[in-house]
């Protein structure tokens, strides 16, 4: 059992462990889409950020190359990249601010740019534009195109480093990126390790209990084959193996198990000579199931032919069984029996009936008519002093006693269930199998397999004629 439940402790662990293990992988992956989502956004948002960057830089260098070519020439169709440039830089300038405040990095840097650029467009352009209409020495001088150079260099080194910068952020988070991708890989790689190596260990842990599960039930089955064997060759040790022939009487017993979970049952019947001429009819019944109760059912079989070696009342036979039974049943059960004194002599057929708290014997007339022997006493191995009255009858031909256990009554609810009313439904010849077997179905009318065990012995008179059956007390 510790074997059983340690085995399912190690499936129920290992179950345990893969789903952690799952949860632990999906929730490690969810992290890394998160992480590698949110560099992605970043890096479009740095990818802005340069190419702002990159635009006013661009814008500033197209109005220094127009600007020069005004200069030299004197020509105003050179100032048109001067003009396309000072009117596209609010925007270009407004873009760069909103990406350097979108990624939260070089906002200093990015204002200086911004700065620098105006500045030239706003201030140095447009006086070197008045001075080529006033005085063009003044603008071609190297002093203004000095100037001029060093507005746009300066630009151009803000945009340069700002773009370094930037581009180095992108490399870093690009690095972190990758390095998140292959950690994720990696522990996919683990977790897929793991499940596998838990699928493995749980499926040898669960083949293994499907096969002890296999082989303890085709050994429980092997058990319950031996066991429902032995039982049934208990059971047969306990009745009679052999039903003497009773001279002029007709015999038929009937002999019903409850069924295999009760295994023994205690009813038990008995028919064997006592003395010449003389023959007991035993019927009885030992509470309980089991073994303890065929222990008790063989002592009281036995021990009752020994009791009737000799011709003995019926009640002082149950006397002393009582005693015995009192004196060496190692567990407390009581019993209940019922037994007949049968003497067959010249075409006469006495019997001498006692009953310890049996159901009673049922004696059937020649025409049919069923009618209780009202036999009666107290159960056995219980009291040191039983009361029983005894009761004797002279059978007539053709007359029968039915002798039975309460398997026969007790299986069903309502007062219909009767012995004598399965009896006097009877049509025809009454013969003593008839007699058993109408007991026997109203057993069975109630339930298909019966709860109680069933024993029936029905014995019939039948000398030459049939003509009556007559009652009454036992001789004092």
């Amino acid at each position: 059992m510790r074997s059983r439940a340690g085995l399912i402790s190690g499936v129920l662990i290992a179950v345990a462990t893969g789903a952690v293990a799952v949860a632990l992988g999906i929730t490690l992956l969810l992290v890394h889409i998160v992480d590698l989502r949110r560099t992605a956004t970043t890096t479009l948002r740095t990818g802005a950020y340069l190419d702002a960057t990159i635009n006013v830089e661009r814008l500033i260098v197209d109005a220094e190359t127009g600007l020069r070519g005004y200069v030299i020439t004197g020509d105003r169709v050179f100032l048109a990249p001067e003009r396309s440039a000072a009117a596209a830089m609010p925007g270009a300038v407004a873009a760069l601010s909103r990406a350097a405040a979108s990624d939260g990095a070089y906002v200093t840097q990015a204002v200086q740019l911004a700065s620098s650029a105006r500045s030239y467009l706003d201030t140095y352009v447009p006086q070197v534009i008045r001075q080529v209409s006033t005085d063009p020495a003044a603008a071609r001088s190297v002093a203004t195109t000095a100037l001029g150079k060093r507005l746009v260099d300066g630009t151009r080194v803000r945009s340069a480093a700002l773009q370094s910068q930037i581009s180095a952020r992108q490399a870093a988070r690009q690095r972190a990126a990758r390095s998140s991708a292959n950690n994720a890989v990696d522990e996919a790689i683990v977790v897929l390790i793991a499940l596998t190596i838990l699928t493995i260990a749980l499926g040898s842990i669960l083949g293994w209990l499907l096969v002890g599960r296999e082989r303890a039930r085709q050994r429980t089955e092997e058990l319950y084959r031996r066991t429902e064997q032995t039982a049934r060759t208990l059971q047969e040790s306990l009745l009679p193996a052999q039903i003497p022939d009773v001279p002029s009487c007709e015999l038929a017993i009937r002999f019903t198990p409850a069924g295999a979970d009760d295994l023994v049952g205690g009813d038990f019947y008995d028919v064997f000579a006592v003395g010449r001429d003389h023959w007991a009819v035993v019927v009885g019944d030992v509470c309980g199931k089991g073994a303890g109760a065929a222990a008790v059912t063989a002592m009281a079989r036995w021990t009752l032919r020994t009791l009737a070696a000799t011709v003995l009342p019926p009640d002082d036979v149950l006397r002393s069984l009582n005693d015995v039974m009192r004196n060496q049943a190692a567990e407390q059960r009581f019993i209940t029996i019922i037994y007949a004194l049968l003497e067959v002599r010249e075409s006469v057929a006495h019997v001498r009936i006692a009953c310890a708290g049996h159901p009673p014997a049922i004696a059937v007339s020649p025409s049919g008519e069923p009618a209780i022997v009202p036999a009666s006493g107290d159960l056995l191995a219980v009291w040191p002093e039983i009361r029983l009255h005894e009761v004797e009858l002279t059978l007539q031909p053709g007359a029968s006693l039915v002798f039975y256990t309460d398997g026969v009554t007790d299986q069903g609810p309502g007062v219909e269930r009767s012995a004598e009313r399965a009896i006097r439904k009877l049509h025809g010849e009454r013969s003593a199998d008839a007699l058993a077997d109408a007991l026997r179905d109203e057993a069975r009318r109630w339930t298909n397999a019966p709860r109680d065990d069933v024993a029936i012995v029905a014995l019939r008179y039948l000398p030459a004629e049939a003509s009556g059956l007559t009652v009454g007390p036992a001789a004092a």
